[in-house]
């Protein structure tokens, strides 16, 4: 790795993306066609979840949420990571995700540092959403130098308003 190389567990860790292996608590009461906006496909809205790289221990609780014409965001919330945005499709109760964040190069703030993919694919089913999600670390100014990966799950449910 050269230089630039951004840290594993740094990369990884900031590249907050639902998945994990536990649910979080916080069960929605609201009806399924109203949670997500009356659009009755179950995504749309905002979920309390937890995602685990494959191989690790650690759990990052984030928040994971799906809007209307196909945009995605998602936040890691304890330990706080940078903010993920993207796109998503879905097909019946599945669906599929494309999200990117960028990071401080490792000169400090201001300098060009690595940008992070995520790409998932899961479904809704009994009010629980489930994934799995590929994380890709790329080197700064490139979309094909790719410096590490990860793969995980994660594991959420319907925040309530």
């Amino acid at each position: 790795m050269s230089e630039n190389a951004f840290g594993r567990r740094q990369a990884l860790r900031g590249a907050g993306i639902a998945a994990g292996g536990v649910a979080a608590a916080g069960l929605a009461t609201a009806a399924p066609a109203m949670a997500d906006g009356g659009h009755g496909n179950g995504l749309l809205g905002s979920w309390m979840c937890v995602r685990q790289d494959t191989g690790s221990s650690d759990k990052i609780r984030l928040v994971l949420s799906f809007a209307g014409g196909g945009v995605v965001l998602s936040h890691d919330i304890s330990p706080a990571g940078p903010p993920f945005t993207g796109t998503w499709a879905a097909q019946g109760k599945s669906f599929r995700l494309t999200m990117w964040t960028g990071a401080t190069g490792n000169q400090g703030p201001g300098s060009v540092g690595p940008t992070i993919r995520v790409r998932a694919w899961g479904s809704v089913s009994h009010g629980r959403l489930t994934a799995k999600y590929q994380v890709t670390v790329f080197a700064p100014m490139s979309e094909t130098q790719v410096i590490d990966s990860a793969t995980g799950t994660v594991t959420g449910r319907r925040i309530s308003a």
